[in-house]
């Protein structure tokens, strides 16, 4: 179970720290996150591709298990600063991050709290980097 919603917490922590309306290009953006926990091994980085656009700024995650909503986003010039807070039948998460876009790359770091009935509260740290790939295929 806790294996879960650590992959599920690296997954949405990489998408969330896609999420951006500041200047980027937009199109296909490459993004790897690498997660440390106190206490736990460390865990090889993740990597996801996902199209980007001003209109759809926002990645949503597949699982099903999870109900993710943003519940602050604040742009300033290429960064962008967000929380999340992702509810399912595991527990709750919550991450707050900063990403920053410079043209072709992008540089993030972002802090998950984990809220499972019955275990203590867990932190993880991520530090995501992005590259633009290219156009997004229709």
């Amino acid at each position: 179970m806790k294996k879960t919603l650590i992959i599920l917490a690296v997954f949405l922590s990489a998408l969330w720290t896609a999420n951006a309306r500041a200047e980027f290009k937009e199109g296909l953006w490459e993004i790897t996150t690498q997660v440390e926990m106190k206490g736990m091994p460390p865990m090889p980085p993740t990597t996801i591709r996902q199209c980007i656009t001003r209109n759809d700024p926002v990645p949503q995650t597949n699982d099903k298990n999870y109900d993710c909503k943003i519940i602050d986003q604040k742009i300033s010039g290429d960064t962008v600063r967000y929380t999340v807070e992702c509810k399912g039948k595991e527990g709750e998460m919550k991450t707050s991050g900063t990403s920053t876009y410079t043209g072709n790359s992008m540089n993030g770091t972002s802090t998950t709290i984990f809220k499972m009935e019955g275990q203590p509260e867990m932190q993880m740290e991520g530090k995501t980097t992005g590259k633009y790939v290219g156009n997004c295929s229709k």
